[in-house]
């Protein structure tokens, strides 16, 4: 099994430094304020999802994975990998 987050961490690092056009991932790391302001209103998304009074599973899952998407390209945006976070959680266990 391949590690998505990997792959989406590989495929940021390259917009971020190849800066494709049209990229939004590129708009993204242009304009920090953006991907601050869309990693909020993802996470406020997965929370909405959350407090239902019947969770749609495959809803959220989708906003899981914006919000997954949105502080993974924060992350590139600072060059903080990924491998840094998960040594973070393994240091907390």
């Amino acid at each position: 099994m391949s590690d998505p987050l990997a792959a989406l961490e590989q495929t940021l690092a390259d917009r971020r430094e190849n800066r494709p056009e049209g990229s939004y991932s590129v708009t993204l790391f242009d304009d920090p304020d953006l991907v601050q302001r869309k990693i909020m209103e993802e996470a406020f998304e997965v929370c909405l999802e959350l407090g239902r009074s019947t969770i749609d599973a495959d809803r959220v899952a989708s906003e899981a994975a914006d919000l997954v998407y949105h502080l993974l390209a924060g992350l590139a945006s600072v060059e903080v990998p990924i491998e840094a976070v998960y040594a973070e959680l393994e240091r907390r266990r």
